[in-house]
């Protein structure tokens, strides 16, 4: 029984973007069939739509004014308890 070999993963970009600076393989001349390329698509940098978050935003408002009140009743139990 043959021992198997490792191939190298891809990521889905360098599956359909060639390297460059690399030539593409060929066999001995052939043309490489590759796949479509997809269609440009503007790249939006990940927090310039705030819609993205907004539940994210609202789950930390959340926690802020619950950590706030609880630190509030922390504070007035020692004022209250150390007098």
């Amino acid at each position: 029984m043959a021992k198997k070999t490792r191939r190298a993963r891809l990521s889905a970009t360098q599956r359909y973007m060639p390297t460059p600076g690399v030539p593409a393989p060929t066999e001995q001349g052939a043309p490489v069939a590759r796949p479509a390329m997809r269609a440009a698509q503007p790249v939006v940098k990940l927090g310039q739509n705030p819609e993205d978050y907004a539940y994210i935003r609202a789950d930390l408002q959340r926690i802020g004014i619950l950590a706030g009140s609880i630190l509030a009743v922390l504070l007035a139990l020692r004022l209250l308890v150390f007098r």
